[in-house]
């Protein structure tokens, strides 16, 4: 992994970190549509439970799906960002 790709993927943790503690820490209904857009596709499930998360629901799966799905993101750039590369360079 050279550094340039390691600090985007530290980056775009950090990201998702700081959105999520914004949103589900705070409340800050702001920061939810970035949050959402961060951890495409994953955080589709949350679109479909919008109304209870805009009332007061218990916040403790939607943090889940967040945090999931910035994982799985950054462990998928990880993966397939090199080989995106190789194969545009060709």
């Amino acid at each position: 992994m050279g550094r340039l790709e390691a600090a985007a993927l530290a980056l775009y943790t950090a990201t998702v970190l700081l959105c999520t503690i914004l949103v589900v820490g705070f409340g800050d209904g702001n920061w939810l549509g970035a949050l959402i857009a961060l951890t495409l596709p994953w955080s589709l499930i949350t679109v479909a439970f919008i109304w209870p998360l805009a009332h007061g629901a218990s916040l403790w799966l939607f943090w889940l799906v967040y945090i999931g799905g910035g994982a799985a993101n950054v462990f998928l750039l990880h993966r397939y960002l090199p080989k995106l590369y190789a194969r545009l360079r060709r």
